[in-house]
């Protein structure tokens, strides 16, 4: 009864509100990245479709390199601002930054190009990111909008964004339909514009400042050298990861596995989006807290794995309702890819408290730990086991990144306990309600 009556007050609280505010939108912006397949799986052939997702799968792998450790070190710098005046200088100070880091992509995805005509031959992949690398800077901007809504526990303005891109991409998409223009050039480069418009909407309404910059930018190199680079340094890893699994498959069985594969993994996401909402929402609060409270631990396990039961039967019938009975291949991988976001729902809470805490070299090593992981299996199952052995290496990567969690999490407990912070369980602690 006290732990129910602990679980019910945290979702009467601040946190509880702002949680909920962010799980909606996670749910809601699944929801339509089902009706943007939908559309897309409708008016494209399997292989045109694959193609779109391995080119979605390029520029998040690609895009993990070009941060620096600005992004993870600007959140954190965010969660010390107080006043309206100071968050408008760093935050005009981090867009800065970015849009440069964002010029330097949008070079990189044109000269890349020509690889992926070379690698990878199919659907005149090549020929479409050329067409688009003009626009590649969205997405270090992106990344930005969110890591200084994050920091600064702006949660009704990141869901509001989470949603804007994909909501102008259903209106992009509809209308190319309606003109029968709808095949992958047109696809990708709706997906990029629709980016920059609610980048763009974001901007204005945070209203950032370009003064002080030269204190500013002094302050953020210190957070990148300090924090930042640490983070990056297992992101490098992370974005040979991110992208790796469909880039194989599509190299070794062609672009229709990659369709079904972008399937499972799409109607599997919302089995880890209520620990990330709460993890999130508690970012802010996480960098003075000595623990994380065990009630979001309880909700993160519930919600990962009685959810991930109710989502598996329920795709079932989902998966051939939304994405028509070609797309039932997706089916057979359903398994072990929930299975993944399970473990990757445990793991939200921990990684949130230990980049509060600032422990950029835990971080690191286990991006680099788990990435190794993944690459290693990717490589050796994909040739042989096509999605199945992709969905096997998503699976293994998650459990040995909740276990490296666990053990960095005990290790700061301990590093609290000797200094003195870390004092009554967090039932008893006010300083969690």
């Amino acid at each position: 009864m006290k732990r129910r009556d602990a679980i019910s007050s945290m979702l009467r609280s601040d946190l509880g509100r702002k949680s909920a505010v962010y799980f909606s939108a996670l749910v809601a912006n699944a929801l339509l990245g089902i009706v943007v397949y939908s559309l897309l799986t409708r008016s494209m052939d399997v292989a045109s479709f694959g193609t779109y997702s391995f080119l979605i799968a390029f520029f998040t792998l690609t895009g993990m390199f070009f941060d620096f450790g600005i992004a993870p070190a600007g959140m954190r710098l965010m969660a010390l601002v107080e006043d309206r005046r100071s968050f408008a200088r760093r935050a005009g100070a981090l867009f800065l930054l970015s849009l440069g880091v964002g010029l330097l992509f949008g070079g990189f995805v044109f000269g890349a190009s020509f690889a992926v005509d070379a690698w990878w031959n199919y659907a005149g992949a090549g020929d479409v990111l050329r067409m688009v690398a003009p626009l590649a800077a969205v997405y270090p901007l992106q990344e930005m909008v969110l890591s200084i809504s994050q920091g600064s526990s702006r949660m009704k303005f990141m869901s509001a964004f989470l949603l804007l891109p994909r909501s102008i991409l259903i209106l992009l998409l509809i209308a190319l339909s309606l003109q029968g223009g709808l095949d992958l050039h047109g696809a990708m480069l709706a997906t990029l514009l629709a980016m920059a418009a609610a980048i763009g909407i974001a901007i204005g309404f945070l209203a950032p400042t370009f003064r002080g910059l030269g204190d500013e930018l002094k302050t953020i190199g210190a957070e990148v050298r300090e924090f930042g680079r640490e983070v990056y340094a297992g992101r490098l890893v992370d974005g040979m990861t991110n992208g790796l699994d469909k880039m194989l498959i599509s190299f070794f069985h062609g672009m229709a596995p990659v369709g079904f594969y972008a399937i499972a993994m799409t109607m599997s996401t919302p089995i880890s989006m209520f620990s990330k909402a709460v993890s999130h929402s508690a970012y802010k609060r996480f960098v003075s807290e000595a623990r994380i409270p065990r009630r979001i631990l309880v909700i993160s396990l519930l919600w990962s794995t009685v959810g991930a039961a109710a989502l598996w039967a329920a795709c079932q019938a989902l998966i051939p309702l939304f994405f028509t009975d070609r797309y039932s291949e997706a089916l057979t991988v359903l398994p072990w890819i929930m299975a993944g976001f399970g473990l990757a729902g445990l793991n939200h809470p921990f990684h949130a408290f230990l980049a509060a805490h600032r422990q950029g070299r835990a971080i690191r090593i286990m991006s680099m730990t788990s990435s190794g992981v993944n690459i290693a299996l990717n490589v050796a199952l994909i040739p042989f086991l096509a999605m199945t052995g992709a969905a096997l290496a998503f699976l293994a990567t998650y459990a040995v990144n909740i276990a490296m969690n666990l053990h960095f999490y005990r290790q700061v407990l301990r590093e609290e306990a000797e200094t003195g912070r870390l004092s009554a369980p967090d039932e008893e602690n006010p300083r969690h309600g």
